[in-house]
């Protein structure tokens, strides 16, 4: 597993990391808590050293899961972590009407740190990620505040995760943040310019999310899939999903033999944007961990491919 620095924080990780929505269950279905357990560390074998995950994935289970396998572990593995959705009493998304309710209070922040840190059996995290912007009220009040928590040694770093371009251009001028966490695939590059390449000139990594555009680009999807009832792709609009397959065809005959799989390409796509540091495609069985591993060793894609697939 290829290794890369991550931005100017002086941590190392590896280049393909792993995410733990899947793992949380509910929205993906259900895995077992041994299952979970046994993947992680067989990940952590086989070198990988990053681990995304969300204090409101599974209701807190991902993150307990991660605490369970890693917390004698230390600094051998990095450990990235969100907050900002209320949480109810069992640990899920409060409801606030359709739209969830987003906290980025001082206080709120503070009563969630806790939370995750308990949940990870960490003394801190390494990088604690708003789950989105801060709303602009209180914008200053929720930077200061990880200022703080950085202070005071609960927390190592901090960035952001997902907002659109002017929010994350802003979060780079305007704060400490050490990372950005962005949806970025062959199917959605809309955060490759500028925002991408501003992070990387101020030393700020990037982390991809939905490597696999949450299986479009997983090779296993097709007009006839069915998902499960507690499978969150069950709400996918069927028109914009049969499109979407259709693009995924016109991908694979750009591709054509020059990666093992279209998942491969996929990743090798993403790795070869220079402001990335690390990609997190979630991983469910041992079998894509080791996808994962031999995509890391493979070659590049060809220049010729890569920009085609950017015009894509």
């Amino acid at each position: 597993m290829r290794q890369r620095k991550f931005g100017k924080t002086g941590l190392t990780v590896s280049e393909i990391g792993m995410g733990t929505w899947e793992l949380g269950g509910r929205e993906w279905g259900d895995i077992g808590e041994k299952e979970a357990v046994d993947l992680l560390q067989y990940a952590f074998e086989k070198g990988v050293t990053f681990y995304d995950t969300a204090d409101q994935y599974g209701g807190g289970r991902a993150e307990r899961l991660l605490g369970e396998a890693f917390s004698v572990l230390g600094d051998r593995v990095v450990i990235a972590t969100k907050l900002g959705y209320e949480l109810d009493s069992d640990g899920w998304i409060s409801q606030g009407g359709t739209v969830p309710a987003f906290n980025a209070s001082r206080d709120y922040i503070r009563q969630a740190v806790e939370g995750s840190l308990t949940r990870l059996k960490k003394d801190a995290i390494d990088i604690y990620q708003f789950h989105g912007p801060p709303p602009a009220e209180v914008w200053d009040e929720a930077f200061g505040t990880m200022e703080e928590l950085k202070a005071e040694g609960k927390i190592r770093f901090y960035g952001l995760c997902l907002g659109n371009k002017a929010q994350a251009l802003k979060a780079i001028a305007e704060t400490g943040i050490s990372s950005l966490m962005l949806t970025y695939n062959i199917l959605n590059q809309d955060m490759s310019k500028p925002v991408m390449k501003t992070a990387a000139e101020n030393g700020i990594a990037v982390v991809a999310r939905q490597p696999l555009s949450s299986g479009l680009l997983s090779g296993q999807l097709n007009a006839d899939t069915e998902f499960a009832e507690n499978d969150y792709r069950k709400t996918w609009p069927r028109e914009k999903f049969l499109a979407d397959l259709e693009r995924v065809e016109q991908i694979k005959s750009v591709i054509g033999d020059k990666a093992r799989s279209l998942p491969q390409a996929a990743l090798k796509f993403i790795l070869a944007h220079p402001a990335v540091r690390c990609v997190i495609p979630g991983m469910m069985s041992p079998a894509q961990v080791d996808d994962g591993i031999a995509t890391s060793d493979a070659a590049p894609l060809p220049t010729a491919i890569l920009e085609k697939l950017r015009e894509n």
